[in-house]
C-alpha cells in the first residue's frame, strides 16, 4: 500500500509531498524533514563570502531615491558579511545604528513607494505577510506596514539614514533566500522528538553550528512550554566540524557525574543534523567521545538507529479504522477484536493508541447522549457520558485519550483513573469546539471551533506542568475557507482539513492540505474518483488519505491516482481514523 508522499522524503515521512503537490496556491519552500536513509537537503546559498545571486544589486552613481529603497529591500536576502550588500545603501551612521540581527519583516512584493519632491523622504505603503523572530521562527500575520525612509546625500548619492531594526524583505526575496530547517526538541515523555521550524538564510558551511546553537538556545516562543530538551546546560565548545561522511559536534557543560548524554539528547542532535545530508554524527563532550548508554559500543550515530524517536510515531503498516453498522472495523477488512467490533455495538467514533494496544470508542446511548469506552479492545470500561462527545484522540501519551464534552469541556481521560479537565487559554474566543486532534508527538493540538457554520481551524500547543495539561498559544489557521468540519494530522507539521461551502442545502465539501508552520501554504486535494463530496477525513504519514463519500470509505494511495473504495461491501461507513 503506497502512501501520499510528503515532500519527497523516504518511508518514515514520505506521505505528504504528493498530497501537497496537488492543485494549490502557495509556492513556499517545504521543510526538510529527516529521513531514515540520508538524502538530499534543501538548496543552500554558496559558502563563499559573496553570494553571486546578488552581484547585480549594487548602488549605482546617481541612482534615484525610489531605486535606492527598492534595491535595499532586495539586498536584504543576502546574508554575507553582516548584510554588507544592504548596508551599501545606508549612510555610515545609519549602518552603525542598524541592528540586522533583530529578526525580519516579510512584506508583500513591490510595495508602493511615494518620493517627496526633494527626494529626501520615501514613504512606503506595504502589507506585512509575517515576521521572523531573531531565533528564526516564523510568525504569520497580515498587517499594514507603513514606513518613512529618510535619505541623505553622501558624496552626491542618496543613502538611507534611518533603517528600521531587523530586515525588511519582500515575499519573493524571502522565498528565494530563506530555507526552513527543523530544530528538534523532545515531547513530554522524552521518547519522541518534536520539530520546531526555523527559517535561515545562511551559507551551508555555517548551517550545522547554527542548528546546534538553536537547540542550545531553546525552543521558539510558541513551543516553550510544550517541549523538553536533554541538552539543557550543554553548549557548543567549538564549531561543528564537517567531514566527508559525518559531522563532529564538540560540546561542553555536561555535568561531571554524567558519563554521557541521555538518549533524548543524541536523538535531538541526530534528527536535527541529518538535514545537512551527512552519514552520521559523532558527539564529543570536552573532547571525550560520547556513546549512548543504550548502545555503548556505537560511536557514530545515524538516523536509522534513532528512528524510534520519530515524531509521527506511526507504523507505515498501521491500518485505518472506521465505523459500520455501529461496529469498529479496520481497513484490513476485519472487525476490531472484542465487543466494539460486533454489529449493533452503537459505536459512533473510534481512536486507537499509537502502540495499537488501547482503543477509545464513543457509543450512542439508548434514548440520547453518548458515552466513552476505554481500554484493551477485549475489555473496555465506561469512563464518562455526556450529551455529545467528540471523536477521541491520542497523542504520544498512550495512557490517556482526549475528547470534548458537550462542545465546551476538553477532557483528558486516563486508562486508569478519573477524567481531568484541560484548561484552554482564551477559550471564550473559540466558541463551541466540534473536533479535537492531538498531533502524534503530543506537543500540538488542532481544534475545529466557532459559531455554527463559521467554524475555523485553530492550532495550539499542549503544556504540561505538575501533572496538569493545558492548551495554549491558539491561533487560527487558514485552510481554504470556512466552515471547517473535520481535521486530521498528516504529520507533526501539517494537517488535512474538510471544509464546507457554508450552504447547508448544497452539501459541497472540499479537502485541503495545509502546513501549520511558516508562511501560509494551502492546497486543494483532488477528489477525482469520489462518487460525491467527502464528509470526513483521516490522514497519516506514509499512509493513504481516507475519506467517506456516498456512505462508503475511500482512499487515495497518491495524488497521481483516483480515489478507490476501501471495501466492496454495503455502505453506511463513517468516522475514519488512523492510530493517534
Amino acid at each position: 500500500m503506497t502512501g501520499l508522499r510528503r515532500r519527497g522524503r523516504a518511508a518514515v515521512v514520505a506521505a505528504l509531498t504528493a498530497l501537497l503537490a496537488v492543485t494549490g496556491c502557495a509556492n513556499v519552500p517545504s521543510s526538510s524533514r529527516p529521513q531514515v536513509i540520508p538524502g538530499s537537503v534543501p538548496a543552500s546559498a554558496p559558502a563563499e563570502d559573496d553570494d553571486v545571486r546578488y552581484d547585480e544589486i549594487v548602488p549605482r552613481p546617481g541612482e534615484p531615491p525610489e531605486d535606492i529603497v527598492r534595491d535595499y529591500l532586495r539586498a536584504a536576502g543576502s546574508y554575507e558579511r553582516s548584510h554588507a550588500r544592504a548596508r551599501a545603501y545606508l549612510t555610515s551612521s545609519g549602518s552603525d545604528r542598524w541592528k540586522d540581527d533583530a529578526g525580519a519583516t516579510v512584506l508583500e512584493d513591490a510595495p508602493y513607494l511615494n518620493v517627496s519632491e526633494d527626494g529626501a523622504t520615501v514613504q512606503m505603503t506595504a502589507r506585512q505577510r509575517g515576521t521572523i523572530r531573531p531565533d528564526g521562527s516564523y510568525v504569520p500575520g497580515e498587517a499594514s506596514f507603513p514606513y518613512s525612509f529618510r535619505l541623505l546625500r553622501v558624496n552626491g548619492n542618496w543613502r538611507i539614514d534611518n533603517p528600521p531594526n531587523g530586515l525588511l524583505i519582500e515575499a519573493g526575496t524571502f522565498e528565494a533566500a530563506y530555507r526552513p530547517y527543523e530544530v528538534y526538541f523532545l515531547d513530554s515523555t522524552r521518547t519522541r522528538v518534536v520539530p520546531d521550524v526555523r527559517w535561515f538564510a545562511t551559507p551551508r558551511d555555517s548551517l550545522p553550528s547554527l542548528l546546534v546553537s538553536a537547540i542550545e538556545n531553546g525552543p521558539s516562543e510558541p513551543l516553550a512550554g510544550a517541549v523538553r530538551s536533554d541538552l539543557e546546560g550543554v553548549t557548543l565548545q567549538n564549531n561543528v566540524e564537517q567531514g566527508a561522511d559525518r559531522v563532529r559536534v564538540y560540546l561542553t557543560g555536561l555535568p561531571e557525574d554524567a558519563p554521557t548524554l541521555p538518549d533524548g539528547g543524541f536523538a535531538q542532535l541526530v534528527w536535527t543534523l541529518n538535514q545537512v545530508g551527512v552519514g552520521g554524527v559523532e558527539i564529543y563532550a570536552d573532547n571525550r567521545l560520547l556513546r549512548p548508554a543504550s548502545a555503548p559500543q556505537r560511536s557514530l550515530q545515524q538516523l536509522s538507529e534513532w528512528r524510534g524517536f520519530n515524531p509521527d510515531g506511526l507504523s507505515v503498516s498501521a491500518p485505518g479504522y472506521f465505523i459500520r453498522d455501529g461496529a469498529v472495523r479496520t481497513t484490513r477488512n476485519a472487525p476490531l477484536a472484542g465487543p466494539a467490533g460486533q454489529p449493533g455495538y452503537g459505536a459512533t467514533s473510534v481512536a486507537v493508541s499509537l502502540d495499537e494496544k488501547s482503543v477509545a470508542v464513543v457509543r450512542g446511548e439508548p434514548g440520547a447522549g453518548q458515552s466513552l469506552w476505554l481500554g484493551d479492545p477485549g475489555r473496555l470500561r465506561r469512563t464518562l457520558s455526556a450529551s455529545t462527545l467528540s471523536r477521541p484522540s491520542w497523542g504520544a501519551e498512550t495512557g490517556e485519550v482526549w475528547t470534548v464534552r458537550n462542545g465546551t469541556d476538553v477532557l483528558l481521560v486516563p486508562l486508569i483513573g478519573q477524567a481531568a479537565r484541560v484548561v484552554v487559554a482564551e477559550a471564550d474566543r473559540l466558541g463551541e469546539i466540534r473536533a479535537l486532534r492531538l498531533s502524534r508527538d503530543g506537543a500540538r493540538v488542532a481544534l475545529v471551533a466557532g459559531e455554527r457554520n463559521r467554524e475555523r481551524l485553530w492550532v495550539g500547543v499542549v503544556v504540561r506542568d505538575n501533572g496538569q495539561a493545558s492548551i495554549d498559544g491558539l491561533r487560527a489557521v487558514d485552510v481554504g475557507g470556512t466552515p471547517v468540519t473535520d481535521v486530521s494530522w498528516a504529520d507533526s507539521l501539517s494537517v488535512v482539513a474538510l471544509v464546507s461551502d457554508g450552504e447547508e442545502q448544497s452539501g459541497l465539501y472540499s479537502l485541503y492540505a495545509a502546513s501549520i508552520s511558516g508562511p501560509p501554504s494551502v492546497r486543494l486535494v483532488a477528489t477525482a474518483g469520489l462518487p460525491g463530496p467527502p464528509s470526513a477525513v483521516a490522514a497519516g504519514p506514509a499512509l493513504p488519505l481516507l475519506t467517506v463519500a456516498a456512505g462508503a470509505l475511500w482512499r487515495t494511495p497518491s495524488t497521481d491516482e483516483a480515489w478507490t473504495r476501501v471495501t466492496d461491501k454495503g455502505g453506511g461507513e463513517s468516522a475514519p481514523a488512523y492510530p493517534g
